[in-house]
C-alpha cells in the first residue's frame, strides 16, 4: 500500500545575508542546506519526544530511513531484499512568492561589506565578503533587499512523519540559520505561516547544562533556574548591517571571557576551525522586531567537545566555560533579564 503524503508550504524570509555558495562558491538560493537543517532540528524534536533517553543507533536508522542514505547496513525493501542506499522521502522545492517574476534558483548580489578584525576573539564574527586575493572575484551573498531573500519553501512528506516534521520545522523558525558562519547571525530568517512555540512546548525540547554536556552532539537546547539560556536584546536595529555589529561585539566579548580562565584558554568551547572542526554550540541571530525593526537573539546548545577536536578540554573545563558564558550574557546590558522575557 502506497504511503499518503502531505504537503507543506511556507514562506522562508532572510533577515541577515547569507552565503549558499554554489559550485562557482557564488550565493545561490539552494535546497541542500535547507534539507540538511531539517535533519539537524528532526534530531532535536526525536530526542524531545524519546524523552531524550534515546539510542544513537536507533535515530540515525530512522533517520536514513526518513531523509536517505548510502551508509545503513540493516535496510530492507518489501522483499527482505538489502539496500545499499536510499533517496529521500522528503522531497523539497522552492518557488517565487505569488506576484514576483524570475528565477527561484536566484544567484546573490550582496557584496562589499566591510568586515570586523577577525581573529580567535570575535571568531570571524563578520563573514567578510571581501577580496579574495589571486585574482578571484569578491565573495557575495543573498542581499536583504527587494525580493531576493524570499522563498516559498515547499515541502512533501510522508504522512506518518509529518508531525515531527511539523516541530522540526516549528523550531527551525524560532532558531534556524542557513549558510556559512551562520552561528554568528549570517543566514538568519524566518518561516511565514507557522504556529509558533509556546514557552511550555520550547521547554520541552531544553536540558540542564548537565545533562547537555553528557553528549557531543546538539540534542537539545539547555536551561537552568531562571529557563531557557536563551538572550533576547533590548534595543531593536534599523538595520541588518547595525544588528550584525552589535552580534560581532557581544561574541567578541563572550569570547574574551574564556581566554584566560583559570588558566586555561577555554575558547574552544564555542568552536574551532581545526583540526576537527567543531561549530559554535552558541548560537546567534538577527529576528524581526516590531515595526519593522530587527533584533538580537542568543541561544545555547551546549555539548561536550568530540573526540576527533583533539582539543584537550575535559569536561569539568567544558562546563567552566559554559557557567561563564551564561554568566557574561546574563550581565550584558545588550541584553533583557532572561526572566524578563516573553
Amino acid at each position: 500500500m502506497k504511503t499518503r503524503v502531505k504537503t507543506l508550504s511556507h514562506t522562508l524570509c532572510f533577515t541577515a545575508p547569507v552565503f549558499m555558495g554554489n559550485a562557482e562558491q557564488n550565493a545561490q538560493w539552494r535546497t541542500p542546506p535547507i534539507k540538511a537543517l531539517l535533519r539537524q532540528w528532526w534530531r532535536v524534536a526525536y530526542a524531545a519526544e524519546k524523552n531524550f533517553a534515546l539510542r544513537v543507533d536507533e535515530m540515525r536508522h530512522e533517520e536514513g530511513l526518513l531523509f536517505g542514505h548510502a551508509w545503513l547496513d540493516d535496510d530492507r525493501n518489501a522483499r527482505g531484499e538489502k539496500v545499499s542506499a536510499r533517496k529521500s522521502a522528503v522531497r523539497i522545492r522552492l518557488g517565487l512568492p505569488a506576484g514576483q517574476q524570475g528565477d527561484a534558483w536566484g544567484k546573490g548580489t550582496q557584496t562589499g561589506v566591510s568586515p570586523l578584525t577577525t581573529g580567535l576573539d570575535t571568531s570571524y564574527a563578520w563573514f567578510g565578503l571581501i577580496n579574495r586575493g589571486d585574482g578571484l572575484p569578491d565573495r557575495n551573498a543573498l542581499a536583504i533587499k527587494g525580493q531576493e531573500n524570499r522563498r516559498e519553501l515547499l515541502l512533501a512528506v510522508p504522512e506518518p512523519h509529518a508531525p515531527r516534521i511539523q516541530t522540526a520545522l516549528q523550531l527551525i523558525h524560532h532558531f534556524g540559520q542557513l549558510g556559512a558562519r551562520s552561528r554568528g547571525g549570517w543566514g538568519s530568517f524566518a518561516l511565514d505561516g507557522i504556529s509558533p512555540l509556546s514557552a511550555q512546548q520550547l521547554a520541552q525540547h531544553a536540558q540542564t547544562l548537565t545533562q547537555c554536556l553528557r553528549h557531543d552532539w546538539p540534542m537539545s537546547l539547555c536551561k537552568d533556574d531562571q529557563g531557557l539560556c536563551l538572550w533576547q536584546s533590548k534595543n531593536t536595529f534599523p538595520s541588518w548591517d547595525k544588528a550584525m555589529r552589535s552580534i560581532a561585539l557581544e561574541r567578541k566579548n563572550v569570547r574574551v571571557a574564556l581566554k584566560s580562565l583559570h588558566g586555561r584558554d577555554l575558547r574552544p568551547v564555542l568552536g574551532f576551525a581545526s583540526p576537527g572542526r567543531m561549530p559554535s554550540p552558541l548560537r546567534w541571530r538577527v529576528v524581526p522586531a516590531a515595526s519593522g525593526q530587527l533584533g538580537i537573539q542568543v541561544f545555547a546548545m551546549p555539548t561536550l567537545i568530540p573526540e576527533e577536536g583533539k582539543q584537550r578540554i575535559d569536561a569539568t573545563q567544558v562546563r567552566t566555560a559554559w557557567d561563564k558564558v551564561i554568566q557574561t550574557l546574563d550581565a550584558s546590558s545588550v541584553f533583557k533579564p532572561r526572566g524578563a522575557q516573553k
